[in-house]
């Protein structure tokens, strides 16, 4: 009983913590991360994703095509063809100008010891995807 309870625990952890770094499909308003996309002719689009460096590719592939399925459908049309593709590791600019990281202390006498880290002006590395789009019927 106490193995299973203990087994239950870790999981309800580990679950926890994946959440916690799972990211969702947003536009790309006033920040660097999310969809941009604009139109180059009247069925033709280019659209990007970009979130940070611990998104793997095939997520962010994923959220670029829901967005180009987005776009035919809004559009009137039923199908896209993907006329070009590219992956590339770009460098974000910050809007953060310092971070604290906290030490909870992980012994009894040890106190918090928190940290802060200048920001300002420093780029963060980031996964972005391009697609270019033809929209169509056929």
């Amino acid at each position: 009983m106490k193995k299973k309870l203990c087994y239950l625990a870790t999981l309800s952890v580990i679950i926890f913590v994946l959440s916690a770094c799972a990211v969702s499909y947003h536009p790309a308003k006033n920040g660097v991360s999310g969809y941009r996309d604009v139109q180059v002719d009247s069925a033709i689009f280019h659209i990007e994703y970009t979130e940070g460096i611990y998104t793997d590719w095939w997520q962010l592939h994923q959220f670029a095509l829901k967005r180009c399925a987005e776009i035919a459908s809004d559009r009137g049309y039923k199908f896209f063809d993907v006329t070009s593709k590219e992956e590339k590791i770009v460098f974000l600019k910050s809007n953060a100008d310092q971070i604290v990281v906290s030490n909870t202390g992980v012994l009894a006498g040890n106190a918090s010891a928190p940290s802060a880290f200048e920001m300002k002006d420093k780029k963060v590395e980031g996964r972005r995807v391009t697609y270019t789009i033809k929209l169509t019927n056929d």
